[in-house]
């Protein structure tokens, strides 16, 4: 694995004496443990070990010995940056039989693979330069890189790792030594980790041992047990322990939120006797039986040999180029399952995680390349933007640059020369590159193709004057009665309507059915989540699932049939396409409703926007009605159209509490606080499942109901892409997986709980069925896995819960809301007041608590008081995500944040749900 930490000038006295500690390298030789590397040290004349006066004085800022404070263009505080510690870390398998084993192979193998992963790095070196008062940034290509090995980890297991501190320093082409633009390195973190593993896989391979692969692009080394490893593993056990109590999971657990767990639960380094700790670790090997055994090399068996008993060069390019390209296509299928544009470092990153062991960066880069050049990858034109603007400011075409100078008065010819110059001098620097997919981009265009299409090309159900008429009576308010009325009459076969959050959706809906039915059609509702699917059958409409739908043998349509796709906003591109291909076909009318400001699809595509961007007839509904607060509705009102910040000024309750886990437990009070038929009406909205879980746990105990109930089995659902099921890997032991489907021939019926077993080797999955027996299977033939993750949750008599999983048997919905009437260590009685359902105890149960939500999972919900847990730091905090959640609140919105400063430009980030074609394919670049 791959951490990093940026140094400052405060770390120079401890990260000098810290790196250059070499007192617990058991195996390098005299001065092996140290390195200096990049072409800035070559240039500098530094090689060989790394000297401790030479790198203290740069650690300081002194370059060069004639000029001690020749480094300039950087703050002198103790905040400012001297380097980036990048941390190259080898899997513990690997270590334990480099340093205990005494396979210095491998430690030079590691070496390698760090060595390989720096010179990637060193690539993307950059700097800042001012020429005539603008600012530049220049490609320098060069790093000074001091390399220090250790070998022991703070708990003084054996852990194999480098780290590697690129020092606040590059050299630019005119000579001069400046400070080190690190955004393009930082960025690359994650590729750089991916690229150390599949090199040091490779050096593994090629001296014989076998791997067994896990999620992310980790290995192990195939010959030692999980359980041998976890004993191995203090510093691993700390660390989990930890996050447990955090309610995280390695696996659920954001970079961010492991790395605060580390440095919170972070021993101080000793010293320790080195000959004392070697025979430790011989004796805990010994009693754990490891085996030690170095394989003489090319022993693996999964190599081809020549006659010679050399390894063929031949077969291991052809294996590599193989390995490169299942990585690749895995990595598309992956990518695009959520986006519809994938950039470069994404794809090299989860290509090279999925290749380790079967392929490196250079196979990668080459089927990446092949795959361009036969059109199954598309790549952006080059797009560039200024080099003073932010790193993730959007680029344009050199065509379009080139057109900004003429519309300032500079000839076409003038202006390509300036361009030109701008391109070479660094004013203007390349964005990274993106690709889609040739099946994405005519997906898109085949939904935009039968809107367009079908412009014309249907009957009107009723006659403008007619339909006026019957609506002058109604209740409907001024949108509703347009979209009734263009649900009616219009002549084309695909419409839209746009309804704002709580503007009465479903009412105009009833009206709409009303008068198709009249007329002799029939309406059928589709909507994405079962939730929404009871609530369109409570209004008397034929509703089923899209998904369901789309799966169906016979759609029974017609031209005489009406399809009301609701909340439309959230269906991906994949499903719109087969849902208006068929309605086409059968010559069908549909109805898009939904609202493109909310929560997108979470697979790729935005066809809803799309459709109503490229002039579909829609039907606005902006008259709010939900809201009973007047400010409130106004707040709503302005979220709906984009103007989030100046809905946040209408809200009169938005409180600051800095602390994560503060902040959490006063939400939690406040509702606990609220008299028991208040609570009954109102959600608490959290950004994130780790902030939902300590929420519903702290409002348990505050309730009293900690203690009060039994403890059941519990199971939540891991995101994973369909990609990701097909191999074996992707699945960790203790996972439960739950077919959608039944598989004879694997031996897995629809519906049954599956324990996982083991994830190898190669592509086979063992799971322990529910009566004990034991199944071996290929998930890439079994496609239709859910996967869960085992929990333990109590549950009392008083408990608020939701549904987690369709449940036909028991008329149960993913999403459906209880509360927890009785329990009993073999049932648990829910109710919702109309109805009562047991739910035995027997396997674990599709449950979990309900006090708090994650903001998708609330959507399509209603209550009369919302309280809005805000983290302005977190990736889950957008536009979209703040109007979905104040929208749900009849007459209360409160805002809890950790920032009221940054909170207003913290919901006005637009959360980017790419389409294909927003690609820019321009040739104006030429």
């Amino acid at each position: 694995m791959l951490s990093h930490k940026v140094l400052t000038r405060q770390d120079v006295g401890r990260a000098a004496s810290y790196y250059e500690d070499g007192a617990d390298d058991y195996y390098a030789g005299e001065g092996d443990s140290s390195a200096w590397q990049g072409k800035g040290a070559e240039a500098l004349g530094l090689e060989g070990a790394v000297d401790s006066r030479r790198f203290r004085e740069l650690l300081a800022g002194r370059v060069t010995a004639d000029d001690p404070m020749s480094r300039s263009a950087t703050r002198r505080d103790s905040q400012s940056r001297i380097g980036i510690d990048l941390t190259f870390s080898a899997p513990k398998s690997v270590s334990l039989q480099a340093l205990v084993g005494g396979d210095e192979r491998i430690v030079e193998a590691h070496d390698r693979a760090v060595a390989r992963a720096i010179a990637a790095a060193e690539e993307r070196a950059q700097t800042r330069k001012k020429v005539k008062g603008e600012s530049r940034v220049e490609d320098t290509r060069n790093l000074v890189v001091a390399k220090f090995r250790h070998e022991t980890s703070r708990e003084q297991d054996p852990q194999l790792h480098t780290h590697a501190l690129v020092l606040n320093l590059t050299r630019r082409s005119d000579g001069a030594w400046r400070a080190l633009r690190n955004d393009e390195i930082v960025k690359a973190t994650k590729y750089l980790g991916a690229m150390y593993r599949a090199e040091l896989a490779a050096e593994l391979q090629d001296v014989g041992y076998a791997l067994r692969h896990g999620r992310e692009g980790t290995f192990e080394l195939a010959h030692m047990e999980r359980a041998q490893l976890i004993a191995f593993s203090r510093r691993t056990e700390q660390i989990e322990r930890r996050m447990a109590q955090e309610g995280l999971t390695p696996e659920n657990a954001t970079s961010e939120q492991k790395q605060r767990v580390k440095l919170a639960t972070r021993p101080r380094k000793v010293s320790v006797d080195r000959q004392a700790l070697f025979a430790g670790w011989h004796a805990r090997a010994r009693e754990l039986r490891i085996d030690l055994t170095r394989p003489a090399p090319f022993d693996a068996g999964h190599r081809r040999r020549t006659a010679s008993g050399r390894r063929d060069p031949g077969a291991a390019a052809h294996s590599a180029g193989e390995g490169a390209r299942r990585s690749v296509r895995f990595a598309i299928a992956h990518l695009t399952e959520r986006q519809a544009i994938i950039e470069e470092r994404e794809l090299l990153d989860v290509a090279l995680k999925h290749a380790v062991g079967r392929a490196t960066l250079p196979n990668v880069r080459r089927e990446i390349a092949r795959l361009s050049s036969i059109g199954y990858l598309i790549p952006e034109s080059p797009l560039y933007r200024a080099a003073d603007a932010p790193i993730n400011a959007p680029g344009s075409p050199k065509g379009a640059w080139v057109a900004a100078e003429v519309r300032r008065g500079m000839a076409r010819d003038e202006a390509r020369t300036h361009i030109d110059a701008a391109i070479a001098g660094g004013r203007l620097v390349l964005v990274e590159r993106r690709f889609t997919t040739q099946t994405a981009l005519e997906r898109e265009k085949r939904i935009l193709r039968i809107e367009r299409d079908g412009r014309g090309a249907a009957q009107p159900i009723g006659g403008s004057d007619q339909i006026r008429s019957r609506l002058a009576s109604t209740d409907l308010n001024d949108g509703q009665r347009a979209a009734v009325e263009l649900i009616t009459t219009s002549p084309h076969r695909v419409v839209g309507v746009q309804g704002y959050a709580g503007t009465g959706k479903s009412h105009m809906l009833d009206h709409a059915k009303g008068l198709a039915e009249e007329r002799g059609h029939r309406v059928v509702a589709l909507a994405p989540y079962a939730a929404h699917v009871r609530a369109l059958r409570e209004l008397g409409v034929e509703a089923k699932t899209l998904a369901s739908f789309l799966a169906a043998g016979d759609k029974a349509l017609d031209d005489k049939t009406m399809l009301v796709i609701d909340e439309a906003g959230t269906v991906p591109t994949r499903q719109m396409e087969r849902a208006l291909k068929l309605a086409e076909q059968a010559g069908a009318r549909v109805v898009l409703l939904g609202d493109t400001g909310q929560t997108k699809a979470i697979e790729a595509g935005r066809p809803f926007h799309q459709l109503q961007a490229a002039g579909m007839q829609t039907a606005v509904m902006a008259e709010i009605e939900r809201q009973k607060d007047p400010a409130l509705r106004e707040a709503v009102s302005l979220a709906a159209r984009g103007e989030s910040e100046s809905s946040l000024a209408r809200l009169s309750d938005v409180r600051e509490v800095r602390d994560d886990h503060e902040r959490r437990r006063a939400i939690a009070a406040d509702y606990a606080q609220l008299p028991e038929e208040e609570r009954a009406s109102t959600i608490v909205v959290a950004g994130t499942n780790e902030a939902r879980r300590e929420i519903n746990r702290a409002i348990r105990e505050d309730l009293g109901l900690a203690g009060r109930g039994h403890e059941f089995a519990t199971l939540t659902r891991r995101d994973t892409t369909q990609a990701e099921r097909a191999f074996s890997k992707n699945y960790s032991p203790g996972d439960v997986i739950q077919p959608e489907r039944d598989y004879p021939k694997a031996g897995l019926s629809r519906g049954g709980l599956y324990e996982v077993v083991e994830n190898g080797p190669g592509n086979r999955l063992t799971v322990r069925a529910e009566k004990g027996e034991v199944v071996e299977f290929s998930p890439m033939t079994c496609r239709r896995l859910s996967v869960y993750e085992p929990e333990r949750s109590e549950l009392a008599a008083g408990d608020r819960v939701r549904i987690t999983r369709n449940d036909a048997a028991r008329d149960l919905a993913n999403g459906d809301r209880f509360a927890v009437a009785d329990v009993t260590r073999e049932t648990v009685t829910l109710t919702d007041g109309k109805r009562t359902v047991e739910l035995p105890a027997n396997k674990p149960l599709h449950v979990d608590h309900a006090y708090a939500t994650t903001v998708h999972a609330s959507q399509g919900t209603t209550a009369e008081r919302v309280l809005i847990d805000v983290a302005t730091k977190s990736r889950t905090t957008s536009q979209d995500v703040y109007y979905v959640a104040i929208s749900r609140a009849r007459q209360e919105a409160r805002i809890y944040t950790d920032d009221l400063a940054r909170l207003p430009a913290a919901v006005a980030r637009e959360h980017a749900k790419h389409a294909a074609l927003d690609l820019d394919r321009s040739d104006r670049n030429r």
